[in-house]
């Protein structure tokens, strides 16, 4: 295969790898904001403890889940940007133009987007931990309710460690190339 049809297959390939990340994230994202509080309905009203105990591991299951697709996307882009477009120097690649300074920042919506997402799971995790624990002493007395705080709180610390130094929502400008 020559070099020209390699990179143009490969752009294909991870322009359509971004539409279905970004067809999961949509997902995962109306998912997470219909299924918490469905859930959170659903164990009050029938009461089942239980999932009341487990909705703080649901929300913290969808917000993983969103991340690993956002970094899909972001891997895809970087590649892009970095082993593609630069193939190509007498064209301005979509990665390329989105990253050039101007007046409009093409990327200020999906850091929005991606902000507004942490903080609605932060809480949507913080009610669900408080509810939780609030079922926790109910049922488990003071014991109980130290045990689930322990492990949501210990669980929340270390969403919050990933976050802060794993997660970066970044353009590939400030990568190294």
């Amino acid at each position: 295969m020559e070099k020209k049809r390699f990179l143009e297959v490969q752009y294909l390939t991870l322009r359509k790898e971004i539409e279905e990340t970004k067809s999961r994230t949509f997902k995962i994202l109306v998912g997470g904001v219909t299924v918490v509080p469905a859930a959170q309905f659903l164990a009050q009203s029938l009461g089942i403890e239980v999932l009341q105990l487990l909705l703080p591991f649901l929300v913290m299951i969808i917000m993983l889940l969103f991340l690993a697709e956002n970094n899909a996307l972001m891997r895809c882009g970087r590649y892009i940007r970095l082993h593609i477009e630069p193939k190509i120097p007498e064209v301005t690649g979509w990665e390329v133009w989105l990253e050039k300074p101007s007046e409009f920042n093409p990327r200020a919506v999906d850091h929005y987007v991606i902000y507004s997402f942490y903080l609605l799971s932060a809480l949507y995790y913080i009610v669900s931990v408080y509810l939780a624990a609030s079922i926790a002493f109910v049922t488990y007395d003071l014991v109980g309710l130290a045990v689930a705080l322990g492990v949501y709180i210990a669980l929340g610390i270390g969403i919050a460690i990933l976050l802060v130094l794993k997660v970066k929502a970044t353009t590939t400008t400030k990568l190294e190339r």
